[in-house]
């Protein structure tokens, strides 16, 4: 009858077990999700590098609408062309609004080529690239070309270019005097949290 008992009680706790899952396996981790489809990566050129070519040529057509178009095109597929093109055509393209068209498209990047390009056109022949050109290093924000600003275009004879000059200067001026007073506040409340943080081992 123990016997029994004993065989009966085991059951019953071997049942609970199974039942609860405490034996169970762990389930199998679920499988890796598939690679995205290729046209999901890095988008490719709609044409070959043999057509590549012909648009290349197409930035250097008498009309500028066509010339902009192909920088644009260019510089959407990352064209290792275009922005020593762009460069290029900022010194020497005759149409002062395509010459403004790629610094408003440089305007929204960053990096030593972009802003030597930009310094270069705020040498530009026409007021109104040098005015474009400094606006884009306002709407950058890299304190390191004030030097040039202030050496160039805060004496460029054209009134508007030397105003655009102080506003970018002073556009300046407060965006680092913001980014110092951040780091401000971030080294306060390090030390803040540090001091209590040692309170609480004492």
């Amino acid at each position: 009858m123990k016997v029994f008992m004993v065989l009966l009680l085991a059951g019953a706790l071997g049942w609970i077990v199974w039942s609860k899952g405490i034996f169970k396996p762990a389930p199998p981790p679920p499988p890796p999700p598939p690679p995205p489809p290729a046209i999901l990566s890095q988008p490719a050129p709609v044409i070959s590098a043999a057509e590549m070519q012909k648009v290349l040529k197409s930035a250097q057509d008498p009309d500028a609408n066509v010339r902009w178009q192909a920088v644009v095109f260019l510089d959407k597929v990352k064209a290792p062309e275009a922005m020593p093109l762009m460069q290029q055509m900022l010194e020497r393209d005759q149409d002062p609004g395509l010459r403004i068209k790629i610094i408003n498209l440089l305007s929204n990047r960053s990096g030593p080529d972009v802003m030597k390009a930009l310094v270069t056109a705020m040498g530009d022949l026409e007021p109104t690239v040098r005015t474009a050109a400094l606006q884009a290093l306002d709407k950058i924000g890299d304190f390191s070309v004030a030097p040039a600003i202030a050496n160039g275009p805060l004496h460029d004879q054209d009134d508007g270019v030397r105003l655009q000059a102080m506003k970018t200067l002073n556009d300046l001026q407060d965006k680092k005097q913001k980014e110092i007073e951040a780091a401000r506040q971030k080294y306060e409340a390090e030390k803040q949290a540090a001091a209590a943080a040692a309170r609480q081992k004492q």
